[in-house]
């Protein structure tokens, strides 16, 4: 049938394709496609050849009628119900069979018309044209009582579908004329929509009865006009390699007509061949050696309000940016809190090594895995990149191959903007801190007060934020003129010590030269010049966002964030200067997440997420708790942890989990055979320059030797009594001997299970064995436990982490560090979690120690305070809060 209309589109100058769905697809999935082809201009007509099965009122009526050239929407059936036939796309193949008859002489007014096996918009067409020719029209199924008696009544038999085998062909009268359009070819016929001269020919046919009275005529389509000259064409192919045996040859040639192609009307059907499911036709081009980038363009997206439909959210609950991405809002936890939530899965990793292990793919992968491949709810939540990696050494975090998240360059640039409010907040705060400073130096005490309550209408009145600084001081009045000398200039100064100032301007670009400047050299800031420092990421800012659960959570955390000490030692918070409804402001699109889907259609949320060595490195709270709900209690929310699991998995628990009252039920541990030969003594790996033999050739010994890291992290994982699935990253290079040691070594170390994964080069389908592992082991129940109590002195919280995670012997405070954790503990911070800021290329404090190094001692050189985001932070060693997340892309 694709053939016969192939040739007969080629002869007419017209290009048809065939988006082909596995036999399998759903109402919704049929849908997607219809959709996408709607928002399409380039395509002008869509036909569809799905099984009877398939034909549904919500199907049909998803075509656009001005692309339905079938005539089978409810639009176009009404206006031919209506008689507006020159305003609607009519069935061709009905429209044919009138231009037929009337052209073979046959007088239709008063004439018994039976239409017989006809269903939908087929059967419908055909009444109404007939009706208005003067005939009298009935129309039966095959297998109708009376069938017989009908036949018999009948002068013209139009045949819908094949006849059965059952109905002899004697009960049709000599003398009627007979038309039969039930064969698949005539689908052809589809192309009259927009073509405005079809001829067809009558052929003639066997006589069904013995004799010639009968007039037999076989209705084909024979040429067709082609579409207005110079109209957008474009073609689409849907190939597998493996399943349609073609050769590199004929996909060369097929791809090359992809790119040059051209087409007019898409048939949408069923694929006959086993596929991975939504893949489409891009399985083949990893094969012929396209890259990640090339994989991603070549899937289109479903529309993201199908997505939404699919994963269960109501219209009013997302706002749509483009045709991809969505936000989602913060109302749906209201709606279905309580509705169960799902198994949590967290993705970490070994100690990460220039060479990547993988934790993004990993995290698509078994997702894939578990929706398209095991019929299981689940979701990925991601943190969102910063282009500071992109444009860097490392690049974007969308994942890769057949793991990925599409569009690739949406996820990796702007996204929907958070960062970039999140950047504005940042930077209108550290603007607020300099203009208090000036305004403070250069006024007084009166005058200072009069520009932050400002008379209005003759009225001078506290703003509510005033009001919450007045009380902080221990003054209680609410009227203006009520206060002091002395209490108006506790109230307007912050006395701000220019050198505790800690808050510092950030942009989310790789500019190095930013790291140490002077500001307020212009005349205008009257010698209030200091010399600052800029950070590549969002500063606290970026932090909060992850860990807030709420809008007022949010306002209340920015409100909390300590930019320096006042010159008596006290903190002074974003509060206090008055700004916390202008940073909320600025964020409070940011806090939605954000959603998108997976080369397989399977949702992910994309939101938030600092760096894992110098922040937490986690995403949302908020995503999380949404994508919970969503699943189901049976579904699945996989989420990932930045670089090895003795950093972000152990801020995912310390910090995100007490921050979300979420509990854990399983870790997925991401390893390579290439990393681990680097842990076990394997030479140096620089970036742009070819592997050494001893990653691309078998070595037991390097592996073996190397496993002594991924011991390490599934035991860390065990300090907090959470069950490890080790995630084998499977690369080409690897061999059979080499893969079996890992898992086996894994296992022996505690892993619940270990698995070889194949999602890079064959998506989903590559990690169903790890999806099954992980479901298993998320059926144990969980005995998750933090690492310490927060009511633990700063010291010995950092000391157990030193110890436990990393292996230390113990800490040496430098006196500034020490300093430091005397004034927060003494500003009453000293309950708050602890985020380790140190190289994530090491378990300890240097960058070149792989594997397990032992009897060290961290230093622990500075420590900061996030109050806002709710943690401390000591900087361990030489890492500085400057540099970004790999030392090759510190450029700011």
């Amino acid at each position: 049938m694709q053939e016969i209309n192939q040739n007969l589109a080629e002869e007419a100058g017209l290009n048809i394709t065939h988006i082909c769905l596995p036999p399998d697809s759903g109402e919704e999935e049929i849908i997607d496609e219809i959709l996408k082809i709607n928002e399409d201009t380039r395509v002008h007509g869509l036909a569809l050849q799905i099984s009877e099965s398939s034909f549904s009122s919500k199907v049909l009526n998803a075509l656009k009628p001005e692309k339905d050239v079938d005539g089978v929407t409810d639009v176009n059936l009404g206006k031919l119900v209506r008689g507006d036939a020159h305003e609607c796309f009519v069935s061709p193949v009905a429209r044919a069979v009138i231009e037929l008859l009337e052209k073979s002489g046959v007088n239709l007014d008063g004439k018994k018309i039976l239409v017989l096996g006809a269903h939908g918009s087929l059967e419908a067409a055909l009444q109404c044209l007939f009706q208005r020719k003067g005939s009298m029209t009935m129309s039966s199924p095959w297998k109708a009582p009376q069938l017989e008696s009908k036949l018999q009544e009948a002068d013209i038999l139009v045949l819908g579908s094949p006849k059965p085998e059952e109905i002899p062909l004697t009960w049709i009268q000599p003398g009627t004329t007979v038309l039969n359009c039930s064969h698949d070819f005539l689908s052809g016929g589809y192309l009259e929509g927009r073509v405005s001269n079809i001829k067809y020919k009558a052929s003639p046919v066997e006589s069904p009865t013995a004799g010639p009275e009968v007039t037999g005529l076989q209705l084909r389509p024979d040429t067709f006009t082609s579409l207005a000259e110079n109209e957008t064409i474009f073609t689409v192919l849907v190939l597998y390699k493996e399943r349609l045996a073609m050769n590199d040859d004929m996909l060369t040639r097929l791809y090359s007509t992809f790119l040059q192609g051209s087409l007019d009307v898409v048939l949408l059907g069923h694929r006959l061949v086993d596929s991975l499911r939504k893949a489409m036709w891009v399985s083949w081009l990893q094969l012929c050696g396209y890259s990640d980038i090339e994989i991603s363009r070549a899937q289109t997206p479903k529309a993201v309000d199908v997505l939404a439909k699919e994963i269960g959210l109501l219209a009013d609950e997302i706002e749509i940016y483009g045709k991809s991405k969505a936000k989602v809002r913060l109302s749906l936890l209201e709606r279905l809190k309580d509705q169960a939530d799902g198994k949590y899965v967290l993705v970490a990793g070994i100690t990460p090594t220039p060479l990547g292990e993988g934790k993004s793919t990993v995290t698509i992968g078994l997702v894939q895995a578990l929706t398209a491949h095991l019929n299981v709810n689940s979701f990925a939540c991601l943190r969102q990149p910063s282009q500071g990696p992109t444009f860097g050494v490392k690049g974007g975090a969308a994942g890769g191959g057949y793991a990925q998240v599409i569009p690739m360059e949406e996820f990796n640039l702007h996204l929907t903007g958070d960062i970039h409010a999140i950047t504005a907040a940042n930077n209108l705060l550290a603007a607020a801190i300099d203009t208090r400073i000036l305004h403070e130096s250069t006024q007084t005490d009166k005058a200072l007060f009069n520009r932050l309550v400002p008379l209005v209408n003759g009225v001078r009145e506290f703003s509510e934020i005033q009001l919450a600084r007045l009380k902080k001081l221990g003054i209680h009045k609410t009227d203006p003129s009520s206060l002091t000398e002395e209490e108006m200039s506790k109230f307007a100064r912050l006395n701000i010590d220019p050198s505790t100032i800690t808050w510092q301007r950030v942009l989310d670009t790789n500019d190095r030269f930013l790291r140490k400047i002077t500001i307020g050299q212009a005349s205008t800031e009257k010698g209030c010049s200091r010399q600052v420092g800029g950070t590549f990421f969002p500063g606290e800012t970026v932090g909060v966002l992850p860990l807030t659960a709420s809008l007022m959570d949010m306002k209340e955390r920015l409100g909390r964030m300590v930019v320096a000490s006042d010159k008596n030692g006290q903190p002074v918070t974003a509060e206090d200067l008055g700004v916390t409804g202008a940073l909320t402001v600025l964020m409070k699109d940011a806090i939605k997440p954000n959603l998108m889907q997976t080369l397989e259609g399977t949702p992910v949320f994309v939101h938030a997420g600092p760096f894992a060595n110098i922040a937490h490195g986690n995403s949302s709270v908020l995503a999380d708790k949404i994508a919970l709900k969503l699943v189901g209690e049976e579904g699945f929310v996989v989420t990932e942890a930045g670089f090895g699991a003795d950093i972000g998995m152990e801020k995912f628990f310390n910090i995100k989990c007490r921050a979300s009252g979420l509990v854990p039920n399983v870790v997925v541990l991401v390893a390579t055979v290439r990393a681990l030969k680097m842990h076990g003594g394997g030479p140096s790996v620089t970036a742009g320059v070819p592997l050494k033999k001893e990653y691309t050739e078998e070595n037991i010994q390097l592996v073996a030797d190397g496993c002594c890291n991924l011991q390490k992290q599934i035991q860390i994982a065990q300090l907090f009594g959470v069950p490890v699935v080790v995630a084998l990253n499977v690369f080409k290079t690897d061999t059979r001997a080499e893969i079996d040691l890992v898992c086996e070594l894994a296992k022996r170390a505690g892993a619940f299970d270990a698995v070889p994964c194949y999602h890079w080069s064959v998506g989903g389908k590559g990690s169903v064995d790890l999806a099954r592992a992980v479901r298993e082991a998320a059926s144990k129940r969980s005995r998750f436990q933090f690492l310490y109590d927060v009511q633990l002195p700063i010291v010995e919280k950092i000391r157990t982490i030193a110890q436990a995670v990393y292996g230390a012997k113990d800490i040496e405070l430098s006196p500034e560090a020490q300093s430091k954790i005397d004034r927060y503990t003494q500003q009453g911070f000293g309950n708050l979690p602890i985020c380790m800021a140190k190289t994530h290329l090491s378990l300890s404090h240097q960058p070149d120690k792989k594997g397990v190094p032992r009897d060290f001692v961290l230093p622990i050189t500075d420590v900061r305070a996030s109050i806002g985001a709710g943690f401390i932070y000591p900087l361990v060693g030489t890492v500085s809060e400057n540099l970004s997340p790999e030392p090759s892309q510190a450029m700011f």
